[in-house]
């Protein structure tokens, strides 16, 4: 596991990246500048280098994100799953948060949402070589006839299947539908082991529920107890997002991840979390 920070520093502290090896960019206030005003820098916390581009950096924002290694991955009782291919193009029309579609969003956080119908889309998607994907937002996961053949052999529960419908010719798309995550975890998250740098809880004035940001720096610590063991998907109990994207994280099982590394599934992104 290694964790990753990408900022940017102004131009004077070019010469101190240089010589720290540390992966830079240029970037300039205009396309008429010669001079950058700032470099773009990507550094891991295991840098030689990390300490004091962190202490440059104090008071600006970094992004962060973790990497693990496949055998991480293989290794990991349970794994957040996120599709990395977008078919948001094929959506006819920008109905983002639309009522035929979803039902009972608060207004402020986005939470408490469900979806009412099945989404629609232009025309059959050309996936290439992915198995799965989204509209781009993570809220929804795709995925292929083969994938959900696969499940049934090898007996994987906890989801149902809902068609995406080709919006002209009125049918179901022959290539893709939407996973429905049927199992919901309890209240999970281990407060007492959580990191406090990035992550946060907001309680919402206007639903009362609770939702939190991401988890990009190290593995989010869950309760074992709070895990259905039965089941191979579940959703997490906690809305997680930014304002109002709020939702339910996907969580996959050993044997899901397992299936998806065997078969060399593409479209996905799983990311261990762990189990206390």
């Amino acid at each position: 596991m290694r964790i990753w920070h990408r900022g940017k520093l102004e131009a004077e502290h070019g010469e101190f990246l240089k010589e720290q090896g540390v992966r830079i960019k240029p970037l300039f206030r205009d396309a008429n500048s010669d001079k950058p005003s700032h470099y773009e820098f990507i550094v891991a916390e295991d840098e030689v280098a990390w300490p004091e581009v962190k202490r440059r950096v104090v008071g600006t924002h970094t992004f962060i994100r973790t990497e693990f290694t496949k055998d991480e991955i293989a290794q990991a009782e349970w794994s957040i799953a996120w599709a990395t291919s977008s078919i948001g193009d094929l959506r006819p029309g920008d109905y983002g948060w639309s009522t035929e579609f979803f039902a009972d969003q608060c207004t402020n956080c986005g939470g408490g949402w469900r979806q009412i119908a099945p989404f629609c889309i232009k025309k059959e998607p050309k996936l290439g070589n992915n198995a799965f994907a989204d509209f781009g937002s993570a809220f929804e996961l795709f995925c292929t006839p083969i994938v959900l053949e696969t499940f049934k052999t090898r007996n994987i529960g906890g989801f149902d299947t809902r068609p995406i419908i080709l919006h002209k010719e009125d049918r179901p798309a022959k290539g893709l539908r939407q996973l429905i995550v049927t199992e919901l975890a309890d209240p999970a998250i281990a407060e007492e082991l959580v990191e406090h740098e990035r992550y946060t809880q907001t309680d919402c004035p206007v639903c009362g529920r609770t939702w939190h940001s991401h988890y990009t720096r190290g593995t989010l610590p869950l309760r074992k107890r709070s895990l259905n063991p039965k089941a191979d998907l579940l959703l997490t109990n906690e809305w997680f997002g930014n304002g109002r994207t709020a939702r339910h994280e996907i969580l996959f099982s050993n044997r899901v991840v397992r299936l998806i590394l065997e078969h060399n599934w593409e479209g996905i992104e799983l990311t261990p979390v762990r189990v206390v």
